[in-house]
This record gives C-alpha cells, sequence and structure tokens, in this order.
C-alpha cells in the first residue's frame, strides 16, 4: 500500500449525529476537543457545526488545512460519498462501519488482502500513472477528497470540489495514528462509535505495555535506500512500538524529526553488538538474512541479522493501514520476537521473525 512513508508504519455499534443547529456566525465561539495522544488534528464544534483543522511537521504552528463540517460550511452535513487518495485511510472508514461512503480511491491495485475489504462497495479506481484522473473525480461527484498534502496529492487546481487533508502519518506514537479514528468519526458522523473504539483501542494497547527491565534486548531498526541505511530517530512512531514492546532502541539517545543517515560500517558494527535487525520492506517472495541486509553478506553474517532479524512485509500484510489501527496486535508481534521464551505459540500478524 502506498501514500505514507515507509519508517516509521471492529465493534458493532451505531453513532447519533447532534440535533440541527442555527448557523454559526463569523462570530461564533469554537470549543476544542482535547486529543489523548493525537497532535497533528484539532476538533472544535459549535453546536451541530464541527472544524477541523489538520496540522503538518511543523505541529500547531503549521496548519496543513482545515475542513468545516456545518451550515456555512465546507459541507453543510456528514460525508456520504468520499473519494480517497491514500488506501492507508480506507481501514479507518471500514472500521467505523462507513465502507460503503468510498465510491473512489487511488491505488487499489496495490492493496494486500484485507480482512475488511470484503466491506467496500465496487470502487473506482481513481488514480493514474502520474497523479489523479480528474474526469472520474468529476464524474464520481464525491461530498470530497481524502488527500495527503505531500508528493502527487490532489491538484486543487483541476479538482473543484472539498478537500481534506490527512497526515495520519506524522503521528510518532501509535496511538497517536489510532486516534485519528476520532478524526474520520466526525467526518462521516461516527463520532460516538469512534470515541469508544478507539478508547478500546487504547486499553488493549496499554495491556500489552511490557515492563521495562535491565535486560532488554538491543534493537536495530530500520531502512535500506540505494545502498543507503536510515533509522527513526528517539521518540518515532517505531521507537515507541520497540520500547513499549520490551526492547531497547539502538538510537533512544538521538532525538530528532527526520531519519538517522547511516553509513554501511556504522551498521555493519551495530548489527554484530545488538540482538534484533528490523526492516519494513515490500517483497512478494520470502524474506531472509541476506534480503534483510539489502543483499550485503557481511551485514547478513552479523548476529542480530543472521540470528536475531524480524521484517513486516507490507506486500503480505497491511502494515500502513489496518496495523495502525492494530497497535496492540503490533505490540504483541515484536514482544514475541523480543521475549519468545514468554510469548511461545504466539502466531503474528504483521512483524516475524526472518527466516535464516
Amino acid at each position: 500500500m502506498k501514500g505514507a512513508p515507509l519508517l516509521l508504519a471492529a465493534l458493532l455499534a451505531s453513532a447519533c449525529g447532534a440535533p440541527p443547529a442555527p448557523p454559526a456566525s463569523p462570530t461564533t465561539a469554537w470549543t476544542s476537543r482535547t486529543n489523548t495522544y493525537a497532535l497533528h488534528f484539532r476538533v472544535e464544534e459549535s453546536g451541530a457545526a464541527r472544524r477541523l483543522t489538520v496540522f503538518g511537521p511543523g505541529g500547531l504552528g503549521d496548519t496543513a488545512g482545515v475542513f468545516v463540517l456545518g451550515p456555512t460550511g465546507d459541507r453543510p452535513g456528514p460525508l456520504e460519498r468520499v473519494a480517497v487518495v491514500s488506501t492507508t485511510h480506507l481501514p479507518y472508514i471500514a472500521m467505523l462501519g462507513r465502507a460503503d461512503a468510498v465510491v473512489g480511491a487511488a491505488h487499489l491495485d496495490r492493496m494486500v488482502d484485507h480482512s475488511w475489504s470484503h466491506r467496500l462497495p465496487p470502487v473506482v479506481e481513481i488514480g493514474t500513472a502520474t497523479g489523479l484522473d480528474h474526469e472520474r473525480l468529476v464524474m464520481l461527484a464525491p461530498d470530497a477528497v481524502l488527500d495527503y498534502p505531500f508528493g502527487q496529492g490532489t491538484d486543487r487546481t483541476a479538482f473543484t470540489g472539498p478537500t481534506v487533508v490527512i497526515t495520519e502519518y506524522l503521528e510518532e506514537h501509535p496511538l497517536g495514528r489510532a486516534e485519528w479514528l476520532r478524526f474520520f468519526g466526525v467526518l462521516l458522523d461516527r463520532e460516538r462509535l469512534a470515541d469508544s473504539l478507539f478508547a478500546a483501542i487504547v486499553e488493549r494497547y496499554r495491556a500489552e505495555i511490557a515492563p521495562p527491565s535491565p535486560d532488554a534486548p538491543l534493537v536495530f531498526f530500520g531502512s535500506n535506500w540505494q545502498q543507503q541505511w536510515f533509522a527513526p530517530p528517539a521518540g518515532s512512531y517505531m521507537a515507541r512500538l520497540i520500547t513499549d514492546a520490551g526492547g531497547r532502541y539502538a538510537f533512544a539517545d538521538r532525538p530528532g524529526t527526520g531519519n538517522l543517515a547511516l553509513d554501511i560500517e556504522a551498521v555493519v558494527d551495530l548489527a554484530g553488538r545488538a540482538d534484533h535487525f528490523g526492516q519494513v520492506l515490500e517483497l512478494h517472495g520470502e524474506v531472509d538474512a541476506l534480503t534483510l541486509a539489502g543483499g550485503d553478506e557481511r551485514l547478513a553474517r552479523q548476529r542480530a541479522v543472521a540470528n536475531g532479524g524480524f521484517h513486516a512485509n507490507s506486500a503480505r500484510t497491511d502494515v500502513f493501514g489496518q496495523a495502525v489501527l492494530e497497535p496492540d496486535v503490533v505490540l504483541r508481534d515484536l514482544r514475541a520476537i523480543f521475549h519468545p521464551q514468554a510469548h511461545s505459540g504466539h502466531i503474528p500478524r504483521y512483524f516475524m521473525r526472518t527466516a535464516q
């Protein structure tokens, strides 16, 4: 699945909309809701109206988009027909029981086998080799396009309908990414359901957090692109998952907002000292130690790779989509890798040991 950077990535209920309220005037006071973990969106309300503000990499000082649901807003009521630029957003919609609202999506050919995909109605492909098919968008007439504010997102000069930008991939805490379920709940008139589902996700995740241990295994996690290695900094999505799963992240003392660039000598050295070496990749064949090492035989022989390698394969599992809404499952996968004796018999769903 595409539409989100590689580094880090249902309950039966119903919700009722708020009763009608008079249009908000320009001077109407907005009441802000409090997020528990998410830092890149804000929901404000005024009667039946909802204002959603999305923030970019700069946080609260970096507004990426504002969308208002209400009599005088971008859309008078909840979205009933949406087109989705990134398939990573589909699990949020499906979990809220609103898969029927999706009329178009890009990159449908990149979708892997999802446990929720059967809930989707016939969906029109809106992606092309160079961007979006605007003629199809016009034909579909969605209430809004759900987009991302980077790369080849929607060409707003060609598409005149409302656009809602989504930046869930910027959240560093796993529960922050999952909390975007509440954002989608506002868009799709499933606010109560979204709050309930998210609360359950938080409870399950917290129950899986491993207690701190002085014997925590040392874990390297990174990515390889054109013979250059990168690793997420301290405080990042993967760093948090590794720590909460009972691991000791190799770059826990390297804070920052961007990935750390590493030369091969440093990676080989660290792989010889660490206990585990992990990566997210996309491969249709079997993943072995040499694959995990990016084809470098010297790196493949190092202890962390040869004996402690692990991976998530986005060609096989929805690691950037459904896994975001199942952070407790991801945590169990990682705990079983870092502490196999305590989790024998665990069947991995997203992260698994690499074939030796």
